[in-house]
């Protein structure tokens, strides 16, 4: 498998449709080399609906929402993430992610920057592992999943940020290998369904219509 081939999920739902177009509009600018796009929402359909595959999940909470739509998904290995990170740096996805995630047999490898919320041991270079009690073991920013430790880890009545929290003390139970590569290419724009002052900025920035 290439990594071009493996599925990029964007996880969403309908009240968060003004943030699809900025989203999809910054990571094609910015993410290069990615496979195909499968987009998720409940039943409204993006603008951009003939550039990706499209899967509606109903309505339900989150979790239930989520695990409907990866049961669909015919692939081994996914890419998650969800509308309110927004690219602002260009990064290439290569198949030296593939061999590294296949070297130290990982489950989670996500490509977001390092920051004092989580405990990480350095690895090699810009890759770092988190540690077995780390906060935020399970989190919902760019990155690379086996897609059954994905699944067994999301309960059907759970939000995301109960995922986070309570997954994350799941995972934490029991030995894991969740790798992160520090790399700054995507901010959080969103707070409570509210545009934060730095997405303003980015939507200035680069003239997009919101």
């Amino acid at each position: 498998m290439k990594i071009n081939e493996i599925p990029v999920i964007l996880h969403s739902m309908d009240s968060y449709s003004r943030f699809w177009n900025p989203w999809y509009q910054l990571f094609n600018l910015h993410c290069k080399n990615h496979g195909p796009i499968i987009f998720l929402s409940e039943e409204k359909e993006p603008d951009f609906i003939d550039d990706v595959t499209h899967i509606k999940t109903g309505a339900g909470e989150w979790g239930e929402r989520l695990l409907r739509a990866l049961k669909q998904i015919d692939s081994e290995l996914v890419f998650y993430m969800q509308e309110d990170f927004w690219c602002v740096n260009d990064y290439e996805l290569t198949d030296q992610l593939l061999e590294m995630f296949e070297k130290y047999g990982m489950d989670q490898l996500h490509i977001k920057e390092n920051t004092h919320l989580i405990l990480t041991k350095k690895i090699e270079d810009n890759l770092y592992r988190f540690e077995q009690n780390s906060e935020y073991t399970q989190n919902h920013e760019f990155g690379l999943w086996r897609k059954d430790k994905l699944i067994e880890n999301v309960l059907p009545n759970e939000n995301p940020w109960e995922n986070e929290v309570d997954g994350s003390k799941r995972l934490n139970q029991k030995p894991h290998n969740i790798y992160l590569l520090d790399f700054h290419w995507y901010v959080s724009v969103c707070r409570r369904g509210q545009l934060m002052e730095r997405g303003e900025k980015i939507i200035e920035k680069y003239g997009i219509s919101f």
